[in-house]
C-alpha cells in the first residue's frame, strides 16, 4: 500500500497478485472445489469418509457454521480487496499506455469475476468498492452488483482486451476479451437473458481463437495446457 504500486513493473506484480488469488488453496485448487462437488461435475474421490470438511458437501449435510464457507468467502473478499489496490493506483502511474490498459482490463476482469461468484454463493453480499472499506458493511442486492460492478467490469474487459492469439508466449494465461465475453454468456444464461446469451457465445464463436481438442482426453490434460480449447485457465 503507501506507494506501491508506482511503477510499470509494480503495476505488473500487482496485478499479478490479483491472478495470484486464484491459486489460494480455499479458492479452488482444494479448499473449495465445493461447487462442483455438489454438482454432476466431480466427484469427492478418495475414501467416503476423507475430508471431514470436504463430505458435508459430498453428502449436503453442511450447516452455515462449515469453515469451507468462511474460507471461501473470505479469499473472494481478498481478491477484491487486490483488485482495487490496482483500480485506485495504476490510473496514475507514469507508464506505457496500451499496458496500463490492460492490466486495468485484466483487473477488472478479476473483480468482476470474483463478485460473480458471491452473488452466485450467497445472493445479496456487501459491495465494497474500496481497499479501505467501511468497517461496517450491509448486504447489497445483487442485482445492484451486477449492475454496478460485474457487468460493466466485464464489458469493459470484453472491450479492451487482446484476443487470445495476440498475446506473446510470456504472457500465455492472461485474461483475454474471450474469456471476459464468455463469462458474460455465461451469467446472462444464468439470469435466463438468451439475446445477451446468444450474442456474446456468438462473438467468441466467430472469433475463430477457439475449437475442439482432436484428441478429447487432452482437454484436460497436461498435454492440452493452453491449447485450443482453454478460453480461461488458472
Amino acid at each position: 500500500v503507501g506507494s506501491y504500486p508506482s511503477t510499470s513493473n509494480e503495476a505488473i506484480a500487482a496485478t499479478n497478485a490479483v491472478y495470484n488469488t486464484l491459486r489460494i488453496w480455499q479458492f479452488n485448487s482444494g479448499g473449495f472445489p465445493l461447487l462442483d462437488i455438489m454438482s454432476d461435475e466431480a466427484r469427492k474421490g478418495s475414501n467416503p469418509g476423507d475430508g471431514t470438511s470436504v463430505v458435508p458437501f459430498d453428502n449436503f449435510t453442511y450447516t452455515p457454521t462449515e469453515g469451507g464457507i468462511e474460507n471461501w468467502y473470505r479469499t473472494l473478499y481478498l481478491g477484491i480487496r487486490r483488485s482495487y489496490l490496482v483500480l485506485e493506483s495504476v490510473p496514475s502511474i507514469e507508464m506505457d499506455d496500451d499496458l496500463k490498459t490492460r492490466l486495468i482490463a485484466e483487473t477488472r476482469f478479476l473483480l468482476g469475476y470474483f463478485y460473480s461468484l458471491l452473488v452466485r454463493g450467497f445472493g445479496d453480499v456487501p459491495l465494497v468498492t474500496s481497499s479501505v472499506p467501511p468497517t461496517i458493511l450491509s448486504r447489497t442486492a445483487s442485482e445492484e452488483i451486477y449492475q454496478q460492478i460485474i457487468f460493466p467490469d466485464l464489458e469493459f474487459a470484453a472491450d479492451n482486451l487482446p484476443k487470445k492469439s495476440e498475446y506473446s508466449n510470456d504472457d500465455i494465461g492472461r485474461i483475454t476479451s474471450g474469456a471476459a465475453k464468455a463469462l458474460l454468456a455465461r451469467l446472462y444464461l444464468y439470469r435466463k437473458d438468451y439475446t445477451n446469451a446468444e450474442k456474446y457465445s456468438l462473438e467468441v464463436i466467430n472469433s475463430l481463437e477457439y475449437g475442439l481438442e482432436s484428441n478429447f482426453v487432452d482437454a484436460f490434460s497436461v498435454a492440452g495446457e493452453f491449447g485450443t480449447e482453454s478460453v480461461f485457465e488458472i
